[in-house]
């Protein structure tokens, strides 16, 4: 099979410099997709500073709002895969705009109406949106970019969940102090239908040719990605990282919580760990074109581990939690950005109308991390000291690197690009 022309605007040689984000149709593709993939994070996060007043207004305990964040979750791991597949035997932009669609839906009626079941229904189908939406987005840039920018371009994207993440916690919580809980989720629906309308109608189609292998077969194929070592092995990097991250994120609160500090402070945490994320993602990605991809992974998951572990030894204070919470982003956006920019440099490489659902398995094993990631960090909290639910984090981290070391390198940066 003879791979297609790249389609006009994709000239391997153009840049990601502001203007080329606006100048060239592949740059366009990935402002509108970052734009999407910061509405969709936002619309998630902001309901987290609400959830108080949601649990009081609609009588739902935290244990049952909990256990429907989890499916909302859940949903949207496994749909990664028939989502990937879709991609690729449809195209991009009509599983993405589909995505945006339901996620509008079901924040729309979880805001609607005032009654627990609506709430919960609408945040299910927010779940299920999130998962049509979250692999093809993370396609585009495959299709577009070589491999010589390729990790800058996934790691704008992945930056922008970051971006959203603070954005949707901080306007979320202050919106609350002059309005009610349903009017946020509504703001959420309607930024969430422009999103779908923008991506709708600025978003190219990218898929360069379609894999046309039937249903069945497909989703077998799918499955097979796991024999590749980058395919199976990033994605256990990624989820193990991924699990930390959560976990420390559970933690922090109850951490400071201790150290009596306010829930002011406790918020304001937050911010530099999800900024510390989103600029980490793009300097590892860029990093990462020029100099190769595992590199950087292992100096991200080092990095964290030891600050983990160094927390208990300088004394855990307000402070001290808070400048490691902040290094603790590392082990989120880029370790998960850089994963996938390796999966895509390794797939390209066998079969180019496949990218979606070789991302999609992928994506099915990084999932498992923001599922375990709070049954460990409570598990934590119930029967860990302080400094030992930490140095427990930094010791699983350190495995997590060890085993990132068996990833082989897809990308050998500058000297492959001479």
């Amino acid at each position: 099979m003879t791979r297609a022309e790249p389609r006009r605007g994709a000239a391997p040689g153009a840049d990601l410099r502001p203007a080329g984000l606006l100048t060239t149709e592949r740059g366009r593709a990935l402002a509108v997709l970052s734009g999407a993939v910061l509405v969709q994070w936002a619309a998630m996060m902001s309901v987290f500073p609400a959830l108080p007043s949601i649990s009081g207004a609609l009588r739902i305990g935290p244990d049952a709002l909990g256990l429907v964040m989890m499916v909302s979750s859940l949903l949207m791991t496994v749909l990664n895969v028939p989502a990937g597949v879709a991609a690729d035997r449809r195209g991009r932009r009509p599983v993405i705009v589909a995505g945006l669609a339901l996620s509008a839906l079901g924040v729309l009626v979880s805001a609607l109406w005032a009654a627990a079941w609506p709430f919960l229904a609408g945040w299910v189908i927010f779940g299920i949106g999130r998962g049509l939406f979250t692999s093809p987005a993370f396609t585009v840039p495959a299709d577009t970019y070589g491999p010589q920018e390729r990790g800058k371009a996934i790691g704008i994207l992945a930056g922008a969940i970051g971006a959203g993440s603070v954005l949707g916690y901080v306007a979320g919580g202050l919106a609350l102090t002059v309005a009610t809980w349903q009017t946020v989720l509504m703001a959420d629906a309607v930024l969430l239908v422009a999103a779908c309308a923008l991506t709708w109608f600025a978003l190219p189609e990218t898929a360069r040719e379609l894999h046309a292998a039937p249903l069945r077969t497909a989703l077998a194929q799918t499955f097979a990605w796991y024999r590749r070592r980058v395919v199976l092995l990033s994605g256990v990097v990624a989820g193990l990282s991924f699990a930390v991250g959560v976990a420390a994120t559970f933690l922090v609160p109850f951490s400071l919580a201790g150290l009596a500090a306010s829930p002011f402070v406790i918020a304001l945490v937050f911010v530099p760990y999800e900024v510390m994320a989103s600029a980490g993602t793009v300097l590892a990605g860029a990093v990462s074109d020029k100099v190769g991809r595992r590199l950087p992974l292992l100096l991200a998951l080092l990095l964290v581990a030891v600050a983990l572990a160094g927390l208990p030894v300088a004394g855990v204070t307000v402070w001290s939690v808070a400048l490691v919470y902040a290094f603790v982003g590392l082990a989120e956006g880029p370790v998960i950005s850089l994963s996938t920019t390796m999966v895509t440099d390794d797939v390209l490489k066998a079969d180019p109308r496949r990218v979606g659902a070789a991302l999609g398995a992928n994506r099915l094993v990084q999932g498992l991390g923001p599922i375990l990631g709070p049954a460990a960090g409570g598990l934590l909290a119930e029967r860990a000291g302080l400094g030992a639910r930490y140095w427990i984090l930094a010791a699983v981290l350190a495995a997590t690197a060890v085993l990132a070391a068996f990833l082989p390198e897809t990308w050998a940066g500058k000297e492959a690009a001479r």
